[in-house]
Parts: C-alpha cells; structure tokens; sequence
C-alpha cells in the first residue's frame, strides 16, 4: 500500500512540474505579444511619419530621413529580441514536452497498478465466496448423508 501511495505523491509533484513549465512558457508567449505590439506600433509610427511628410512641406521631409534610420535601427533590435524570445519558448516547449511525458509515465503505471489491484481484490473476494459456496454444500452434503 506504501508504494501506491508514493506514487500518487510523484504523479502530485510532477503535475506541479507541469504547471509550472506551463506559467514559464506562458511568460515567454506574452513577451512575444509585446515584443510583437512594440514592432507594430513602430511600423504604424512608420506609415504615420510617411503620411505627414507626404502633406508636409519640402524642409520638413529632412528630418524624415533621420527618423527612418532610427526605426530601422529598433525594427532590428526588436527582431533580435524576437528571435532570442522565440528560442526561449522553443527551449520552454520542449521542456513542458518531456515533463508531460514523465508525468504520463507515471499515471499509466499507476493506472496499471490499480487495474492490478483491483483485480486481486476481485480473485480474493471470489475464492472467499467460492469457500464458503464449499462449505455450505458440504454442510448440505453431510446432513443428506445421515
């Protein structure tokens, strides 16, 4: 009995491992999102500056040239955070991956070991029965022989 016990107290850790796989992984996915919305603000910053300068008069489209090299420079540095981001959540993957599956393990062992013993208490249950069917044919079979 010790050892289902111990058993269902791996199968608790290691569901507790799962999760918290899970949460890392969900902190990855949302510094993605932001890394993502912080790109796309840029290029709405982008196509917004493009609007002006096309409205604007021709000294004022000078500094728009400055202005498309610095958003060059951040799309860059956001593509390098995206990339880094990106491998964090593959590695993240992987990890909750193989945690699942040792979980897994664990369940299915415990779930054949339950099916096992179930089928133990069913054969003792049915030879206790099957002994006392015997005895009470014999008791039967003893008093139509006197």
């Amino acid at each position: 009995m010790a050892k289902k016990k111990d058993l269902h107290t791996l199968i608790r850790l290691r569901k507790w491992d799962v999760d918290e796989k899970r949460r890392a992984l969900g902190v990855h996915l949302r510094e993605e999102e932001r890394v993502l919305g912080q790109m796309q603000a840029l290029e709405d910053s982008l196509a917004r500056e493009r609007a002006f300068v096309a409205s604007a008069a021709p000294d004022q489209r000078m500094t728009f040239e400055a202005f498309v090299r610095r958003c060059r420079a951040q799309r860059e540095m956001l593509e390098r955070q995206l990339a880094e981001v990106r491998a964090r959540i593959e590695v993240a993957r992987q990890h909750l991956a193989e945690t699942y599956r040792r979980l897994k393990t664990f369940e299915i062992t415990q779930e054949q070991r339950d099916i096992a013993e179930r089928k133990e208490e069913a054969h003792i249950e049915q030879m206790g029965l099957d002994e006392i069917g015997l005895t009470l044919f014999r008791r039967k079979d003893a008093g139509a022989a006197l």
